[in-house]
């Protein structure tokens, strides 16, 4: 159950009707913005602040989306956030990751399914998330040996960070999953 209140229409409030246009225009493929920003409705300032942090790490950067909703997939599931795993889930299903693929995050610890560059990210951003001190030299020496650069390296670290994040708002508020289309 929800904690915040909703805003789902901005009734009166020319800040939080841009930030709801921003969001839908950016293409995340729905006509509203999901329950993780309107349960920050009640605070544009916030909403502000977490959408700008969103577009950067997610939307951003050097590294493909289907990546990057791969970590947040795994660290979601490391974190038993429901909420977060289905919308992130769902954004994959969206950007044509194959349905073998996304279970494969959802179930298998060796993630077999996941070439060994996404393989690498994938477990480099779940260590990074789960005990950030634990990871090493031969961590990033194993993300270097993919080919990645020390700017890819970042990404990576800051989406896991990110998804702690976004897991602890989605479980603290109880914003429930999106209804479909």
């Amino acid at each position: 159950m929800a904690r915040f209140r909703q805003i789902e229409i901005p009734e009166r409030n020319s800040r939080l009707a841009a930030l709801y246009q921003e969001i839908v225009e950016s293409g995340l493929g729905t006509d509203h913005p999901i329950n993780w920003f309107t349960s920050q409705g009640e605070r544009p300032d916030i909403l502000e602040a977490t959408w700008q942090l969103t577009k950067g790490l997610l939307f951003s950067g050097q590294l493909p989306p289907t990546v990057k909703q791969m970590i947040v997939v795994k660290v979601s599931m490391q974190n038993r956030c429901h909420y977060c795993r289905v919308l992130h889930t769902t954004a994959l299903e969206a950007m044509g990751v194959p349905a073998e693929v996304i279970d494969n995050l959802t179930t298998d610890v060796n993630l077999e399914k996941l070439t060994p560059p996404q393989r690498a990210i994938v477990r480099f951003g779940v260590k990074t998330a789960q005990d950030p001190r634990s990871v090493t030299d031969d961590d990033f020496e194993t993300l270097r040996g993919h080919g990645f650069d020390d700017g890819e390296i970042m990404e990576v670290a800051m989406v896991a960070a990110f998804s702690n994040f976004i897991n602890s708002w989605a479980d603290v508020s109880g914003v429930e999953v999106d209804a479909g289309p």
